[in-house]
Formats: C-alpha cells, sequence, structure tokens
C-alpha cells in the first residue's frame, strides 16, 4: 500500500520435500491440504493457482514497477543455514546428487559424473552441489573442503573441476582458497 499498490494477491503454499512424509491435518483443518502439500504435487497446484486467478489484477506497467519495488527492497539473509537449524556439517549428505534419479553419490570417471544407478553422465553435475555448499556452508572453498563436499579423491581432478569453473582465488597451493559464486 505504501508504495501505490492496492492490495497484492499473496498466495501460499508449504511444500514438504521429502515424499515419505505423511501430512495429516485434523478434521476442522481440512482446508490445509490445500496448503500443505509434497513436492509432486507442486506443478499442478501453481497451475491451479494460475487458472483461479481470471483477471489479472495489474496491467503490464504496473508489473514491472512492482518487480522495481520488490527488487529495490530486497535483502539478501544474513545468516548461516546450518546455525539456524542447528545442523553439523557432519550431518549434510555429501557426494554429488543425480539429477534424473536423485541417487547419491555419483562417480567420477575421467572427468565425467557417472550415476551407477540409472547410468546418466554428465560433465557438470557438480555446480549443482556446490551452488549448496555456496548456500550450505560459504562462499569459499579449498581444494581439500571441495574433495571432502564431492566425495573427490584426487587433489589434481578437484583443481580441474575449481579451475574449470573460473572462480577467482587468492593464495598459492595448498593455501589457495577459491570464491564461489553463482548467477541466478
Amino acid at each position: 500500500m505504501k508504495n501505490g499498490f492496492s492490495a497484492l494477491p499473496i498466495l501460499s503454499l508449504v511444500v514438504i520435500s521429502n515424499p515419505q512424509t505423511i501430512i495429516r491435518t485434523s478434521p476442522e483443518n481440512r482446508k490445509l491440504h490445500y496448503k500443505v502439500i509434497h513436492r509432486d504435487m507442486l506443478p499442478s497446484n501453481i497451475n491451479r493457482i494460475e487458472q483461479s486467478i481470471k483477471n489479472p489484477t495489474f496491467c503490464e506497467k504496473e508489473l514491472k514497477k512492482i518487480i522495481r519495488v520488490i527488487n529495490r527492497n530486497h535483502i539478501e539473509a544474513d545468516f548461516s543455514v546450518l546455525e539456524r537449524y542447528t545442523l553439523k556439517p557432519g550431518e549434510l549428505i555429501k557426494g554429488v546428487i543425480c539429477e534424473n534419479c536423485k541417487e547419491s553419490p555419483l562417480l567420477r570417471r575421467h572427468g565425467t559424473w557417472f550415476c551407477d544407478n540409472c547410468q546418466l553422465l554428465s560433465k557438470d553435475a557438480h555446480i549443482q552441489a556446490l551452488q549448496d555448499y555456496f548456500i550450505l556452508i560459504g562462499s569459499t572453498i579449498t581444494n581439500r573442503q571441495l574433495r571432502e563436499f564431492l566425495l573427490v579423491s584426487s587433489s589434481a581432478s578437484a583443481t580441474r573441476i575449481l579451475q574449470s569453473l573460473t572462480l577467482t582465488s587468492r593464495g598459492a597451493n595448498k593455501g589457495r582458497v577459491y570464491s564461489l559464486s553463482f548467477n541466478e
């Protein structure tokens, strides 16, 4: 309202990522089944929400203004995910996860990630794992940290992975630290 917009429609969903999670509600809270969903139901719920909005509330010019205001007022989260959820780095699932079947960890052979489960081959499957590292642990990484997180045994392989990302670094040899950055 203070930015000159009438009431924005705010729609929400709670998405549970673990498909094994059982979602139960008491009879008086039946409507929660429409708000708390498993991840598999997200695409159909987004379609349902899109179809429920018959008349767009804003013209394209107003939408662009809303986007500018949101971007201008955006504040990056400044907290440690591990601390917030009282997790220890040792509790994280390490290794590269298969984008096809979600099996972990993938094996690295001759510069290619290989999934033993579905036979997927990928040259860049490590990028998603490093994005997870960036969010969960931090914006810098060493060769040793990369090997421990991606479950890569060879220091030379880890160096090739880091160099392929063209990251900025400081220090030399064992003291070299790479700065992770990912364009959204």
